[in-house]
């Protein structure tokens, strides 16, 4: 199934047209509160990934990657996904309860490039190293999901030696 995945995704990034690309839609942050508390009651890590509207690249991983992940039942029962807009004033209720906008908060957050993912836990710290940029596209998926993976391993242990 993995491989799969890493099939479908070095296939779009290469410009072919996947129906599985299309599955589904990354929902657009906004209530990392509630998204936190989701988070901390399944103990499941947040990943959020910043995008912009003038980013090919960000349109592209959303389709060949991102996308096919929110619409995998799977996926949902492993991770919180959601999608923060560097150049949106859109509203953003913060992990804390704090209102600002997706701007402020990628920008306080150190935010200057995308895309980039942060793979957090339910306070909004960061569980594993964030993926900035897309280096190698087909290698993307691979990459998206050891993150993925470290950050579940490192939620469980931590909630196991607690």
């Amino acid at each position: 199934m993995k491989m799969m995945r890493y099939l479908h995704a070095a296939l779009v990034l290469t410009g072919l047209s996947i129906g599985l690309a299309q599955a589904g839609a990354v929902h657009i942050a906004s209530d990392l509160q509630q998204d936190a508390s989701t988070s901390h009651q399944a103990n499941l890590p947040i990943l959020l990934i910043y995008t912009a509207k003038y980013c090919h690249y960000c349109d592209e991983v959303k389709a060949s990657v991102f996308n096919p992940i929110a619409a995998d039942p799977a996926y949902r029962e492993r991770l919180v996904l959601r999608e923060v807009r560097i150049d949106s004033d859109r509203r953003l209720v913060g992990f804390k309860g704090n209102v600002t906008s997706h701007r402020s908060f990628a920008t306080d957050r150190g935010i200057t490039i995308v895309p980039t993912l942060e793979f957090l836990d339910s306070a909004g710290l960061q569980v594993s190293r964030p993926l900035i940029g897309v280096s190698i596209p087909d290698y993307y998926g691979v990459y998206v999901d050891s993150g993925i993976e470290q950050a579940i391993r490192k939620l469980r242990a931590q909630r196991s030696s607690s």
